[in-house]
């Protein structure tokens, strides 16, 4: 996706206030993730981490900096700034929010709240290595060609649902992470 001028701004027109507050549904366990983007050269690129076979949960996965709620993280956006600062080593002082997304409720039985945020060209990434095994980037755009998904039907609590997937590379992004892809793809072409 080219950048154009005022891209950031029409796109965080398009995005929820990052001050709204959003109710989990009961049983249901509250987290925020931050989703990163950069202006790379001509084009818009998302950064992504994989996470290491070391962790308890989502092993391996590609994911958004972002976990469960601690207590004395005053909101989701503290949360998702925090853990974005402990995983991949993102400073506060690099990170422009531009506001959230709608919420992915997971198979996992999270609530999972999307905050949408600039990098600065100088945001370094300093990995958890028990954490996070590997940081890259991926163009925007390339997660709004829905012909690329592939999906599986499967049913949970009773319910059914499709969960996505998509190559890149080597790797294959699947489940929330894929999901928030496609909403951001989508309200980025409105932001063209």
């Amino acid at each position: 996706m080219a950048i154009e001028n005022g891209f950031f701004a029409r796109l965080q027109g398009l995005l929820k206030p990052s001050t709204m507050r959003i109710a989990t549904p009961e049983g249901l366990r509250s987290a925020g993730v931050l989703v990163p983007l950069r202006a790379n050269g001509e084009e818009v690129t998302v950064v992504l981490a994989r996470r290491t076979e070391r962790v308890p949960h989502h092993k391996g996965q590609i994911c958004f900096p972002g976990g469960s709620r601690d207590p004395e993280d005053p909101d989701l956006l503290e949360t998702a700034l925090r853990e974005a600062r402990e995983e991949l080593g993102i400073q506060r002082r690099d990170v422009e929010v531009l506001g959230s997304m709608d919420p992915v409720l997971t198979v996992t039985g999270f609530c999972i709240q999307p905050f949408v945020s600039r990098l600065s060209s100088g945001a370094a990434f300093r990995l958890d290595d028990f954490e996070m095994a590997e940081v890259f980037e991926a163009p925007l755009d390339i997660f709004g060609q829905l012909e690329r998904y592939r999906y599986a039907e499967s049913i949970s609590r009773g319910e059914p649902h499709r969960v996505y997937f998509f190559d890149y590379g080597q790797h294959t992004i699947w489940g929330a992470t894929a999901i928030i892809l496609r909403r951001l793809a989508k309200l980025a072409n409105g932001a063209r």
